[in-house]
């Protein structure tokens, strides 16, 4: 395989850069959406009880569910965003498509303008 090759995409357009994969966006939203859940769930909490402006809890340590409830809450929230984009990229994509594919009208230079 040639070095040219290695740095195309499918269309063979060397300057176009390259599409990311799935699964590591999907794989950065889940940690960033796990990151953001266990500083909401322990970290500000331990830091809340350290200040003495919350108290401990008793009984079972509710922290477990406040993680995985952020989490979910997250993720469907980046879901939502991403879908909006979706469609909105869609949309703009679909009026340039109508733009390129518009008919040129030939104007007269001679005929007045109505």
């Amino acid at each position: 395989m040639s070095p040219q090759r290695l740095f195309t995409d499918r269309e063979g357009d060397a300057d176009a850069p390259a599409r990311p994969r799935t699964m590591t966006v999907l794989g950065l939203l889940a940690l960033t959406a796990l990151t953001f859940s266990y500083l909401g769930s322990y970290a500000v909490y331990n830091a809340l009880v350290v200040a003495n402006l919350a108290d401990g809890w008793h009984g079972t340590d509710p922290r477990p569910r406040w993680l995985l409830t952020s989490f979910c809450v997250l993720m469907l929230v980046f879901m939502a965003v991403g879908e909006v984009f979706r469609r909105l990229s869609k949309s703009d994509f679909r009026a340039i498509d109508e733009m390129a594919d518009a008919e040129d009208r030939q104007v007269d230079p001679l005929e007045p303008i109505r």
